[in-house]
């Protein structure tokens, strides 16, 4: 909204923040938990999860107790609840923003709701067409119906939508929580006795879960074997941009720490990716497929003049990003080779310098790419130059690029540098964290106390990134620094971890 009678955005914030501490321990209404929800998602997306966290719970915990009431009063008159379906189908759909909500907002850090997808005794909402029409199905689904064996939970279209982002968000996050927890231990996957194991077992399950997912969809809802186009003519572009990131943003996050922990650190990157006997072929074409069908889904909706600018799908091209600069120093492998890699690189990062401009989140990530992308155009100029003994950025560009860039949980420090990507290191094995130092201008989360120093503000570090993992607060009981050494975070041999 851009009229030169409006007000600055936060002004009208504000003035929602201060009427809804004014009403929100008075009795619980649809209403105030929707804006509650709103309130909610726009915290979210300047920067401020926590708050985003606070009015989230507050709104879910609101919606149990009208849902509480409204189970009761179709215990007592079955007839009288009938008449006022409409209204208890919204408690149902906001109920499941909220869960979809907090799967967002958590991204993998913790069980939401305390409680597993299937556990959940709301129903699931009904068909917007049902809902239109206020048509009462004669059985409704409910979490634990989700599955193949269950003929109402088959062949889900568009009208069923919400049912299916709020189920994939469900398996997205479990994904997330398992990529941050066995990050390195993912190597045991590619091992030939590794199919016995936990690990192994945990990984195989949680892809059969997204298999089945979409299995379950019908497939005029799958991109790209459905335009975009088509559902934006319905009404229905960002849903359907939203089934489709969560299911590709599942395989790169299950896909990508796989393949990664397989790579030979003592071997050539290059040479092996584009070696036609590597070891997982299929890894890295999941990866950069997934990569592309990001970025095509939400060109495609602008090309419909129906763009969607939100931080999920912000953070989404903010991953697939560094996938494609990945894709420029591999080729090879890359489907549509160094040009196509280039261009659907290009086209993401002046997608992040306008989600920049309308959500604060969106800052941080446009500023990572940035320097990511230098750092990936300094591992080109390097291909070609002999290695005089050192370490060549040839061999450790995804380790030092797109694992630390691309990791939900590595909240992008931007600090000054304590030695050159070029320089010979004295300890190979952490050769690779290091990486350019950006521009002063750019360093925004350096200590407020001593500027000049490569030290994060912590009360910035843990609250500004909308990505907190249940890790944080350990640092309260062990000591900071205690922590960081311990778990890797901090590195005094490097600059950024």
């Amino acid at each position: 909204m851009s009229a030169d009678a409006l007000e600055d955005e936060e002004t009208y914030a504000g003035y929602a923040r201060k009427h809804l501490a004014q009403r929100v321990m008075e009795a619980p209404s649809l209403y105030l938990a929707q804006s509650l929800v709103m309130i909610s998602f726009y915290e979210w997306g300047t920067g401020r999860p926590y708050q985003a966290w606070m009015y989230s719970g507050m709104a879910t915990y609101m919606i149990q107790s009208l849902l509480k009431m409204a189970d009761d009063s179709m215990e007592h008159s079955p007839h009288e609840f009938h008449a006022s379906q409409t209204q208890y189908e919204q408690l149902v759909r906001t109920y499941w923003c909220c869960f979809a909500q907090d799967c967002e907002l958590s991204s993998g850090a913790r069980q939401h709701f305390a409680l597993s997808f299937s556990q959940i005794s709301v129903p699931l909402p009904i068909s917007d067409r049902d809902f239109t029409f206020n048509h009462v199905p004669e059985r409704r689904l409910m979490p634990v119906d989700m599955n193949r064996q269950n003929s109402l939970a088959r062949n889900l279209t568009i009208e069923h939508g919400l049912t299916i982002v709020t189920r994939g968000f469900d398996i997205f996050v479990r994904i997330l929580r398992f990529a941050n927890e066995h990050r390195r231990a993912l190597a045991s996957i590619g091992s030939d006795d590794s199919a016995t194991s936990p690990l192994h077992q945990t990984w195989q399950r949680l892809k059969a879960e997204l298999d089945e997912w979409r299995s379950l969809q019908d497939r005029t809802v799958h991109y790209p074997a459905t335009s975009a186009q088509a559902h934006v003519a319905l009404g229905y572009g960002e849903l359907f941009a939203y089934i489709n990131l969560i299911h590709f943003m599942s395989i790169l996050f299950l896909h990508r720490d796989r393949f990664l922990s397989n790579l030979n650190p003592d071997s050539d990157v290059f040479h092996d990716m584009n070696d036609d006997d590597q070891q997982e072929p299929g890894t890295i074409k999941e990866l950069f497929e997934a990569a592309q069908n990001i970025s095509g889904v939400l060109s495609a909706l602008e090309a419909s003049e129906a763009p969607v600018m939100t931080p999920y799908s912000g953070f989404s091209v903010f991953v697939a990003a560094h996938i494609n600069m990945y894709g420029t120093i591999a080729p090879l492998r890359y489907p549509g080779g160094l040009e196509r890699a280039e261009e659907e690189k290009s086209r993401n990062l002046i997608y992040l310098e306008r989600l920049s401009r309308l959500w604060p989140v969106g800052r941080s990530w446009w500023r990572t790419v940035q320097e990511a992308n230098r750092f990936y155009e300094t591992v080109k100029s390097t291909q070609i130059q002999p290695e005089s003994g050192m370490h060549s950025p040839r061999r450790f560009a995804l380790a030092g690029g797109l694992d630390e860039y691309g990791d939900i949980r590595s909240r992008p420090r931007e600090m000054h540098m304590t030695r050159s990507m070029t320089e010979p290191h004295e300890n190979p094995h952490q050769s690779h964290r290091a990486v350019p130092s950006p521009p002063e201008s750019e360093t925004p989360f350096l200590s407020r106390e001593n500027p000049g120093q490569g030290y994060p503000d912590l009360e910035t570090d843990m609250f500004e990134w909308p990505f907190i993992d249940a890790s944080w607060s350990a640092g309260f009981d062990a000591g900071l620094d205690g922590l960081w050494h311990h778990s890797g975070l901090f590195d005094p041999n490097t600059s950024l971890r």
